[in-house]
């Protein structure tokens, strides 16, 4: 008996898309295959099998068989909240990496027959092993996919993508955190060099000063989508001022991923604006699995609700001070939020209005992270020759306020 892998996909995969591998069997006697799913949180240093799922023959066939990964890697990605002031490149277990066995089960004189043991997690009496694949916590809508090719976020060549939706420039306040997630790189042949060029501008234009934050994760000889991938750089101003840059009478400033074998990746702009009570700093997962964020700097109105829960006690047939008949038992009080944009671009406008995807969002106030719940967004268009756009969010704190107990 033997097991023949007929097409696998390509690595990186993304856990939110098809995950399909193909596999026929050489016995006449399969019946089907049972495929267990191994995943890994430390490039395959060690593994932990998640799932086993019987296959039967695709229609049509006797040993063919079609397995799809996506539902099982899906469950066992998850997104990693980055760290306010981070100041160093940021590597979360925020990625995974999978490989399956496959064993046949054959009918032999009446009776199934199968090397799999659902008590061994470590079993290697498999019938065929894949190749360990690694799967990021990202999602492409079917509209996108027609044109889509993760190579772009490849970072080895020329204006390579960070894994971000945001226009390539846009405004950030002083004390703001933010930060840049990077896909995977392959090189070989020797320590590359990889760091992120920060250049800093004043007003007129005119470059004031150079950084380099270190990619230490990729500086090695080999790299490839094995070695630390899925990566967040932090570029937030109070980021940069964490790591020691200066934005002493700095206008804008550029982000860019470089290495000594001529990498250049796409050139993020950060202009530097004035922050006033009224802003609403929105950090939100992106369609890559990644942390993006976004000020909204128009108006904000709050809305206090309070719901009470009651309880009715009999009366005595005398007066007493203490005597009632309707008393709270808790009051919880729940505070929404409408939070309104300025005037901005359609850039800026889709940007924003990527966030309702997963509506999986933080508002950061004071340094802290608040979880909220995002339960509308929309764009105006107001009629006249400029046509202004302004985004529109309503959002709740995910978390209501119970007073004392009666």
């Amino acid at each position: 008996m033997a097991i023949t892998q007929l097409s696998a996909p390509t690595e990186p995969t993304l856990a939110y898309q098809p995950i399909v591998f193909r596999f026929s069997s050489s016995s006449t006697d399969i019946v089907n295959l049972i495929v267990e799913v191994s995943v890994s949180y430390n490039s395959g240093v060690s593994s932990t099998r998640v799932a086993a799922i019987s296959v039967s023959p695709d229609l049509g066939t006797a040993n063919e068989f079609t397995f799809d990964a996506q539902e099982v890697l899906k469950k066992n990605i998850d997104f990693k909240l980055k760290t306010i002031g981070a100041s160093a490149i940021i590597n979360d277990v925020d990625n995974l990496q999978f490989r399956l066995k496959i064993y046949e089960v054959v009918l032999t004189a009446g009776v199934l027959v199968t090397s799999y043991d659902p008590d061994d997690d470590n079993n290697s009496a498999w019938n065929y092993q894949t190749n360990t694949l690694t799967t990021f916590n990202w999602r492409e809508s079917q509209y996108d996919l027609a044109n889509f090719d993760k190579n772009n976020y490849k970072l080895d060549g020329l204006s390579k993508k960070f894994l971000s939706e945001a226009p390539s420039s846009k405004d950030i306040e002083l004390n703001a955190n933010e930060f840049l997630g990077m896909a995977w790189t392959v090189s070989s042949g020797g320590v590359k060099n990889y760091i992120i060029k920060i250049l800093t501008y004043d007003s007129s234009n005119a470059l004031l000063n150079t950084d380099n934050l270190i990619v230490s994760e990729w500086n090695y000889t080999v790299v490839s989508s094995f070695i630390d991938p899925y990566l967040d750089v932090p570029v937030g101003t109070a980021n940069l001022i964490a790591m020691g840059v200066s934005l002493t009478n700095v206008a804008k400033y550029t982000i860019q991923l470089v290495n000594d074998d001529g990498v250049r990746s796409e050139i993020k702009t950060y202009n530097i604006v004035e922050s006033c009570s009224s802003d609403t700093r929105i950090h939100f997962i992106n369609k890559f699995g990644k942390q993006d964020s976004i000020t909204l700097k128009g108006n904000e109105t709050e809305t206090i609700e309070y719901k009470s829960t009651n309880y009715t006690k009999a009366l005595s047939t005398t007066y007493s001070s203490s005597d009632y008949g309707n008393a709270v038992i808790q009051n919880e009080t729940s505070k929404s939020f409408t939070a309104y944009s300025k005037s901005i671009g359609r850039d800026v406008i889709n940007f924003a209005s990527s966030m309702l995807i997963t509506k999986i969002a933080w508002i950061e106030v004071g340094g802290k992270y608040f979880s909220i719940l995002i339960e509308d967004g929309s764009k105006l268009i107001r009629n006249n020759e400029n046509m202004p756009i302004q985004f529109v969010l309503n959002y709740s704190l995910a978390n209501t306020e119970k007073g004392h107990r009666g």
